[in-house]
């Protein structure tokens, strides 16, 4: 669906999030589409893999500051072809709590300043959310039409998470988005050899439906956390591993759900 704006969340931290948010975001740009990263979550790791240089830009804290300022000030290229950023730092999240004080109106912020943006000048917007459920998180579903959930494969933790991820969605689609929609699962982390990943698999198979749940698993591999330490996605540090071409699958299953979406 061009224009989709898609949130990647879970309660849960170290189930892959901004793997999946910046890997995805890179695939589905060399496949041709513009994409828009946005990072909501103070530790600013996608920012850090995506920007080239994050020193003297105006980012997220600066767009929450000032209610008049556009927001393409704050949308900057990156080091990638086809991928824009809206960045983040440590320093927004000291704005959270003037930013509670202001509800409900604050949790409108993204929707409407960011979202109408966003729709008219990109294919696809992908928000990498922080792990928890608090007020960046809620602002990230109202303005999003989809919802993946990354769960690790082996985490019994982490399908936690999504349980509590799916339960504000709905609330959320219920009290204030009726387009937001749960799109997929994206089981990340598996090892076929583990009997934790196995049984991981058989539970979301048999508790969720095959349209729930993406085809493409993505593998554990140790080229993550090198392609993560210099400050990289996977398919620019290493194009032929496992994990760049589990990306690379995972952005053409997801053109193909959004292309059978609009034909019906």
């Amino acid at each position: 669906m061009p224009g989709g704006i898609i949130a990647v969340v879970n309660n849960k931290g170290g189930v892959g999030k901004t793997t999946a948010t910046v890997n995805l975001a890179h695939a589905l740009a060399n496949q041709g589409e513009h994409i828009l990263v946005m990072d909501l979550d103070s530790q600013s790791n996608t920012t850090s893999i995506l920007m080239p240089d994050k020193s003297e830009i105006m980012s997220l804290y600066d767009m929450y500051s000032d209610p008049e300022l556009n927001v393409s000030y704050c949308i900057h290229p990156t080091k990638y072809t086809n991928v824009d950023c809206l960045p983040n730092t440590n320093d927004t999240s000291a704005l959270e709590p003037q930013l509670l004080q202001a509800l409900p109106d604050s949790f409108q912020v993204i929707r409407e300043r960011v979202r109408p943006y966003a729709i008219e000048h990109y294919d696809y917007t992908i928000i990498d959310c922080p792990p928890n459920m608090g007020f960046f998180v809620v602002s990230a579903l109202y303005a999003s039409n989809f919802v993946i959930v990354p769960v690790k494969s082996g985490s019994t933790f982490s399908l936690q998470g999504l349980m509590k991820a799916i339960d504000l969605i709905n609330e959320i689609r219920e009290n204030g988005n009726p387009d937001l929609r749960f799109l997929r699962l994206l089981i990340n982390q598996v090892d076929r050899r583990t009997y934790t990943s196995k049984v991981t698999i058989s539970n979301i198979r048999k508790f969720f439906s095959e349209d729930k749940v993406f085809e493409t698993m993505i593998p554990t591999n140790a080229a993550f956390e090198h392609a993560e330490a210099e400050e990289l996605t996977i398919i620019r540090y290493n194009p032929a591993t496992l994990g760049a071409r589990a990306y690379r699958r995972l952005a053409a299953e997801l053109l193909d759900i959004f292309e059978k979406d609009t034909k019906n």
